[in-house]
C-alpha cells in the first residue's frame, strides 16, 4: 500500500531539499514537514504512515490560512530502513533544509545513526521509534509522541499472566526494536512468575527458519511473544505452523498491525490464523473525543492524498503524527516565528494544560485563540499529551484482535505493568 503523491517523487510526497529560508515571521514561501523514514525497504509502510497523518494536518492548516503567512507542505525522504542509506539521506536534507522545519521521523531502523544529524541542524523530529535508549534523551529537539518499547514488553507480560500463561515462547528477530520489547517481555514475564521456555531469534534475510520453528514446537508453549519483520514473518509462522499443526497464542505489537505485514504474514498461513494473534499499542481516544473527531473529519478531506484512508482512523502512528504536525504549526504561531531554533521551545507548554489555557483541539481554533492573546493547551487526535522531561510521552497500553479491521479486547492492567517493570 502506498500513499498518492502530492508532486515530487514516488514515495508518497513532494522530495525534500528545497534552498528556500524559512524567514523569521515573513509571508511567502511553503514551509515542510518531512517523512524522514523508510518508504522502500522491509519496511517500506513506515514512510507512508508518517505522511497519513501529516496529509490530514496540512489540509487543515493550510485551509485555515496557513502559518505567518506561508502554505504547509508534507515531503518525504527514503531513508530504506538502512543505517547505511539514511545516514547520506539525513546529510542531504540537512544541507537544504531551510525550508524544512520539521521531521516526521525517523524509524527504529536509522535512529540511531541519524538522530544526532538532525539534533545538529536543529530540526524538531518526531521518531517513529520506542527505541529504549532514547528513555532518558537530552536532545531538546526531539520528541517522541509514541511509547518506548520496552512498555510493549511490559504489555505482553501482563497479559499473558492476567490469563494465566505461565509457558512463553520468545520469538524475536534482531532489529532495534524486536531488541527492545523482546528484553522486557521476558524480564516482565518472569519477574510475574512466568516461564521462557523457549528463547528464539530471528535473522532477517534467512530463505528457512525450520531449525528456529522446531525449537518452538520442541517447547510446547502456551503463548508466544513475538516481533519481527513482514518478509522473515511470514516464513517463520508458516513453518512453525506446518510443525506445530496450528499456531499458539501470539502476541505482538503495532508494527504487525501494519497492512504490509499483514498481507504478507495472511499469504503465508491464511486468514483465519490470525484469530490466535492479540496486538497490544498505546491506548488511544475514543471516537467520541472532539480531538479525535477532527483528525477523522481531517483524513476525510485528505482521502485523495491518504488511499484507504478508514485504515489508519485508528493507528497510533498516523495519529501522532498528526498531532506532531499541528503543535509545529502552533508553535510557530505562539513564538511569532518559523525559525525551528525559536519555535521548537514552544512545543512542550502547548501540551501542558494551565489555569487560564483554552484547551483546543484543532489548528484553526487554536490559532484564533493565540491571536486573541490567551494561552493554549493543544488536545489533539492522541488526547491529551503527557511527556516528561525527556520529551517522552506517557499512555496506557490496549490489547487488539489482529487483522484488517482490528477491534479492542481489554485495557492492560496497568499495575501488572508496572510489577512487571519492576
Amino acid at each position: 500500500m502506498t500513499l498518492a503523491a502530492c508532486g515530487g517523487n514516488s514515495y508518497g510526497g513532494t522530495a525534500s531539499g528545497g534552498s528556500a529560508s524559512a524567514a523569521s515571521g515573513s509571508a511567502g514561501g511553503t514551509l515542510n514537514l518531512v517523512a524522514f523514514d523508510p518508504f522502500s525497504g522491509s519496511d517500506a509502510s513506515y514512510g507512508p504512515l508518517a505522511l497519513s497523518g501529516c496529509y490530514p494536518a496540512v489540509h487543515f492548516i493550510n485551509a485555515a490560512g496557513g502559518v505567518l503567512g506561508h502554505k504547509l507542505a508534507c515531503t518525504s525522504s527514503d531513508t530504506r530502513g538502512d543505517p547505511q542509506d539514511a545516514v547520506p539521506a539525513a546529510n542531504a536534507l540537512t544541507a537544504h533544509s531551510g525550508s524544512d522545519v520539521a521531521v516526521l521521523g525517523p524509524s527504529s531502523d536509522e535512529i540511531l545513526s541519524t538522530i544526532g544529524i538532525l539534533e545538529q541542524a536543529q530540526l524538531p523530529s518526531f521518531p517513529m521509534s520506542g527505541d529504549a535508549q532514547f528513555d532518558h534523551q537530552r536532545n531538546p529537539y526531539f520528541w517522541r509522541l509514541v511509547p518506548p518499547d520496552a512498555d510493549e514488553g511490559y504489555s505482553m507480560a501482563a497479559w499473558a499472566m492476567k490469563h494465566g500463561l505461565t509457558r512463553a515462547a520468545a520469538v524475536f528477530a534482531t532489529g532495534s526494536q524486536a531488541q527492545a520489547d523482546g528484553p522486557t517481555s521476558k524480564s516482565g514475564y518472569k519477574a510475574l512468575g512466568g516461564t521462557i521456555v523457549a528463547n528464539v531469534s530471528l535473522t532477517p534475510g534467512q530463505t528457512s527458519y525450520s531449525t528456529e520453528a522446531a525449537q518452538v514446537a520442541a517447547a510446547h508453549p502456551q503463548v508466544m511473544f513475538y516481533d519481527a519483520g513482514a518478509p522473515e514473518s511470514a516464513t517463520f509462522l508458516a513453518e512453525l505452523k506446518q510443525q506445530m499443526g496450528k499456531l499458539p497464542p501470539t502476541y505482538v505489537v503495532e508494527t504487525e498491525e501494519e497492512p504490509g505485514w499483514i498481507k504478507a504474514v495472511t499469504g503465508a498461513i491464511g486468514a483465519s490464523s490470525l484469530s490466535s494473534f492479540t496486538a497490544f499499542e498505546a491506548a488511544t481516544p475514543a471516537s467520541t473525543q472532539p480531538g479525535w473527531q477532527t483528525f477523522s473529519h481531517a483524513l476525510t478531506a485528505a482521502s485523495s492524498q491518504v488511499p484507504d484512508s478508514k485504515q489508519y482512523l485508528h493507528d497510533p502512528f498516523t495519529l501522532s503524527f498528526y498531532d506532531a504536525s499541528n503543535l509545529v504549526a502552533l508553535a510557530m504561531l505562539q513564538a511569532h516565528s518559523t525559525k525551528p531554533t525559536d519555535f521548537n521551545k514552544d512545543i512542550m507548554g502547548l501540551t501542558q494544560p494551565g489555569a487560564g489555557k483554552a484547551v483546543v483541539h484543532d489548528f484553526a481554533t487554536g490559532k484564533k485563540a493565540l491571536a486573541a492573546g490567551h494561552q493554549i493547551q493543544y488536545v489533539g487526535a492522541l488526547g491529551p499529551i503527557a511527556l516528561d522531561k525527556f520529551h517522552n510521552i506517557a499512555t496506557p497500553f490496549v490489547a487488539l484482535t489482529e487483522g484488517g479491521n482490528p477491534h479492542q479486547i481489554g485495557t492492560v492492567p496497568t499495575d501488572l505493568m508496572v510489577k512487571a517493570a519492576g
